[in-house]
């Protein structure tokens, strides 16, 4: 009797293959990962089988709260966050990079400007090179899973007061979402309360705790969700998030504490 492994055939497909025919027999082979895993629909929608094999990773600052940008415009070298891809370009084996989740709560200096109330907005894009170019604070990555072996990430991520190279072939994934409503005339934020969580590729529904987006300011203190689109990290690539209070007078930038989720494949 001949064993499953010379009956079960895989072909390598991470992009999406020809459809067949629904009841229609074809002896095409079973689409398998390039780690020799078969595709198949999950039964578990979490990602400890992720954990288990070594390829999810967190990244932080070890609960030290990281200082923000001082913006009063948009300005594409200055976001709040950069993780770049370090695997190699043109490697056929080099890693991407999908990210999960950015936690992000109000450290102990509230985001703040100098005379009219302005919205604070968030947006994401990405860069086909390494625009981390100086400042803000590198975050340290940890591998959940200790009863396997170490492995290396191949991400490494910046948080605060970044200031990067200019854009090279910057794709915007997301338009301004509303990261927070001014909590008066000068206080863009509440220290130590507001917070934020972002879903990547999320299908959970998205439930927004605030009830106050018809009004001008939120006084009290925001958990806000956001979903945004799935982000994929290549080879020498990067992703950029930008947080941004347009017409910001003397602004000042508040302090966060950062947390991010993701894997790599």
């Amino acid at each position: 009797m001949l064993s499953p492994g010379n009956i079960i055939k895989l072909i390598t497909g991470r992009q999406l293959p020809a459809p067949t025919i629904d009841g229609q027999e074809s002896e095409t082979k079973a689409r398998g990962g390039r780690y020799g895993e078969l595709y198949n629909q999950p039964l578990v929608r979490k990602t400890h089988n992720l954990a288990d094999e070594g390829s999810y990773f967190t990244m932080n600052n070890a609960q030290t709260a990281i200082t923000g940008q001082a913006i009063s415009a948009l300005d594409l070298t200055k976001p709040s966050i950069v993780i770049f891809n370090s695997d190699s370009v043109g490697n056929p084996l080099a890693k991407r990079i999908y990210l999960d989740y950015i936690a992000l709560s109000a450290g102990a200096t509230a985001y703040s400007n100098g005379v009219s109330n302005t919205i604070t907005y968030a947006h994401i894009a990405t860069d086909n090179v390494n625009r981390y170019s100086s400042s803000g604070t590198a975050l340290t990555v940890n591998n959940p899973n200790q009863d396997g072996p170490i492995r290396a990430s191949v991400a490494l991520g910046y948080a605060g007061a970044i200031v990067t190279t200019t854009a090279s072939a910057l794709r915007h994934l997301s338009g301004y979402r509303i990261f927070r409503l001014p909590v008066s005339a000068t206080a863009l934020s509440l220290a130590n309360v507001d917070r934020w969580m972002c879903n990547f590729g999320g299908v959970e529904p998205v439930v927004d705790q605030q009830t106050q987006l018809s009004a001008t300011l939120e006084a009290t203190a925001v958990a806000r969700n956001l979903c945004f689109a799935p982000v994929i990290i290549g080879p020498g690539q990067s992703f950029l998030f930008y947080i941004t209070s347009i017409a910001n007078s003397a602004p000042v930038g508040g302090t966060l504490n950062y947390e991010i989720g993701y894997w790599e494949r």
